[in-house]
């Protein structure tokens, strides 16, 4: 499946993104560019290859979807003390893509501390919340009670397991339709995120969440043969367990 109807005119689309027609606009969260680096940091060393993975999938979205905005719901970057110099390249290189023929607008999240330092090089402000057709975008880090409500920081994915114990696990959206609230799955490759099959009510990082029927969200994976809806969460005990 190419596109799941998520709001009017907003669709949930196989490339961990929402996409609303009517404004030409992608919405995409948590790329946490500079991931690797904070890493070495700590001692622990991993190919670099996150920033090309999110700069070609950046391109391949460019390509297929010819947006007029893009919209980064929080977490751009990953460090949240300083802007090291390798992110602060990586970051720079993102934006210069995306600026190029393409306004772009940045929500704040909780580890985008300094983000202004990098952001006005290119005359991009960096926004609390947003609004686009009738609905608040948010990072989801704090509590707010505007719905319809579209959120990140979560990283929702889901694990299906098999009867041997092997498993696939899935970035996903969830989509509480009764609440007005959408979780978008994390851009980045490398933030597996929360697997809900498993999280408890207490487990979740949004407060949005943390106050939320989340049983009731009904999950979207995304995957390399298209988006697979999977019903509500409440719904799956007996397939995943």
């Amino acid at each position: 499946m190419d596109k799941v109807e998520l709001f009017d005119d907003i669709y949930a689309v196989p490339e961990n993104c929402v996409y609303i027609p009517r404004e030409k606009c992608i919405i995409a969260a948590d790329f946490h560019i500079g991931y690797e680096s904070a890493l070495e940091q700590d001692g622990i060393h991993i190919p670099r290859f996150q920033t090309q993975t999110v700069q070609d999938a950046l391109l391949n979205l460019l390509d297929k979807y010819s947006p007029e905005k893009f919209i980064i719901l929080g977490d751009l970057k990953h460090d949240f003390s300083r802007n090291a110099d390798q992110e602060k390249k990586d970051i720079s290189a993102i934006l210069r893509i995306l600026t190029k023929n393409t306004e772009v607008v940045l929500i704040k999240g909780n580890h985008d501390n300094y983000l202004e330092n990098i952001s006005s090089r290119f005359s991009l402000p960096v926004y609390e919340e947003y609004e686009i057709n009738g609905v608040t975008l948010v990072h989801g880090h704090k509590n707010i009670l505007s719905r319809p409500v579209i959120i990140g920081h979560e990283h929702p994915s889901i694990r299906l397991t098999d009867g041997v114990g092997a498993f696939l696990k899935l970035p996903c959206f969830m989509h509480l339709r009764s609440e007005g609230i959408v979780v978008l799955p994390a851009f980045s490759p490398l933030s597996a995120g929360t697997d809900v099959t498993r999280a408890s009510s207490n487990s979740y990082l949004s407060p949005i969440l943390k106050s939320a029927n989340v049983r009731e969200a009904e999950l979207i994976a995304c995957s390399d043969i298209g988006l697979i809806p999977l019903g509500k969460l409440s719904s799956l005990d007996d397939l995943l367990h």
